[in-house]
């Protein structure tokens, strides 16, 4: 029997947004506050339309920092390879699809965690592909979600001697919006809640949809502060909406400071050929030497909380679309010696980036992407779609939106943060004679932006500056 129903399962907002525009901030930026998140031990319901949204469950108690010894549990180390293979497989196939020639920015890892809650809503065929998909199982994810998620969540301060300001954050939130005539299952929103932070509301799509969207709409603005202010057109046969969204910030210097340019220009080769007059950011000097292959270099510039924004050159004849694939940015991701020291010669290596601002961003439907890298079928399929586990309606995905914004300046980057570890050496160290270098990127480049564990949290081409 033909399934006469439409379900919108998953909507995926990753949100890197510019500080200064979602907090109305003046002047310099760069020495600016930013406004607070909202707290995570009860998410608010917000005044206006959203207010004529019921809560139907969400999560209790706080989000509780990871500890060490879940970091570097087997489970979590496993869940985290799986979704990094994820994101390198999720870049590799947007970019090959990607015939634009802009910029582009994915969040793979909002793609994984919404899939993830669409995990929860399936199952049979349909739950062991999408799980197939993140590279685990059942159980796994249940017990391991928690940790990616709480991961990831974190904000930064200056000292109380500073004025205690924020100066940096990743704020995530889980959400299912489902229509006022679907009769949800309690028991599949409980452990929505309970195992993925999820947050449940009713909404009536099919005789008010346009509240209705209204309402999902000032849901995404709140979360996003006002970044990602976008219709979404949910139909009237909506029964209903995954939403992941992950808003951040980050800052390259702890009080604030804003990178310096380079004094000169330099040509930076677009990806058709034209060349650009830039002064280049100069970052900060970080221990190590650039990676050569025979078809590219690499390094990075670090932020005030550790995170990576990691350049990948192309050499000679090779473009940054040939090297966006799973193969590179797997390799890439993995590296973890920069050859800091050359004991040979006491010699301690320490490099900065020379690097363009930029501004990258992606909005389409990721439904063939998901098709055609992971194999899932039967979730985009009227037929062949079981997501019983939430409603005994007929139901299956008809789209999975994922929009991005991204955008480095001399002020920071806007990326996600986590905790960072600081390691102290226990023993007098040799002296070295310090030699600073140059990794100037001038070219079409691809970049993975990571937290300090390196798990990635956006990716993607610049094509031109």
């Amino acid at each position: 029997m033909k399934k006469k129903l439409l379900m919108v399962s998953a909507f995926l907002m990753s949100a890197m947004l510019l500080c200064s525009a979602a907090c109305g901030m003046g002047g310099n930026p760069g020495n600016a506050d930013i406004e607070d998140p909202p707290k995570k031990e009860e998410p608010s319901t917000p005044s206006g339309t959203l207010g004529k949204a019921k809560k139907l469950a969400s999560f209790n108690g706080k989000v509780q920092p990871l500890s060490y010894a879940e970091r570097t549990s087997e489970e979590f180390l496993a869940l985290k390879d799986s979704a990094e293979h994820f994101a390198a497989t999720f870049t590799g196939a947007v970019s090959a699809a990607y015939t634009l020639g802009d910029n582009f920015a994915v969040s793979p890892l909002s793609v994984y965690m919404a899939l993830s809650l669409a995990a929860e809503t399936a199952v049979g065929e349909t739950k062991e592909e999408i799980l197939s998909a993140l590279g685990t199982d059942e159980d796994g994810l249940r017990r391991d979600y928690s940790a990616l998620y709480r991961s990831l969540e974190a904000e930064y301060r200056t000292d109380e001697e500073n004025g205690n300001k924020l100066i940096g954050c990743v704020d995530l939130s889980n959400s299912v919006w489902v229509n006022d005539l679907v009769l949800a299952k309690q028991d599949c929103l409980d452990i929505l809640a309970d195992d993925f932070y999820c947050t449940s509301y009713s909404a009536d799509f099919t005789y008010d949809n346009e509240r209705a969207n209204r309402a999902v709409r000032e849901f995404i603005k709140e979360q996003t502060r006002s970044l990602i202010d976008k219709d979404f057109s949910l139909p009237e046969e909506t029964l209903f909406a995954l939403i992941n969204t992950l808003y951040l910030k980050d800052v390259w210097n702890t009080f604030g400071a804003d990178l310096g340019y380079t004094a000169d220009s330099h040509a930076f080769t677009n990806a058709d050929g034209t060349v650009t007059k830039e002064k280049l950011l100069m970052g900060q000097y970080v221990g190590g030497r650039k990676v050569e292959t025979d078809s590219y270099t690499h390094f990075y510039a670090r932020t005030a909380n550790g995170y990576k924004l990691k350049f990948i050159l192309p050499k000679g004849n090779h473009t940054a679309q040939e090297l966006c694939t799973a193969e590179v940015l797997s390799e890439v991701n993995a590296i973890g010696e920069y050859n800091v020291i050359d004991e040979e010669q006491n010699i301690r290596y320490n490099t900065r980036c020379l690097f363009p601002e930029f501004t990258a961003s992606y909005d389409g439907d990721v439904i063939p992407v998901l098709k055609d890298a992971f194999r899932i079928e039967a979730l985009f399929d009227p037929i062949l779609c079981d997501l019983s586990a939430m409603t005994d309606k007929d139901a299956y995905c008809s789209r999975v939106q994922h929009v991005t914004k991204l955008n480095v300046d001399k002020t920071g980057v806007e990326g996600a943060a986590v905790t960072v570890l600081v390691n102290e050496a226990t023993s007098t160290p040799p002296v070295y004679t310090d030699v600073y270098e140059d990794f100037l990127v001038d070219r079409a480049f691809v970049f993975i932006l990571t937290d300090r564990y390196d798990t990635t949290l956006f990716s993607g081409i610049v094509n031109r500056v």
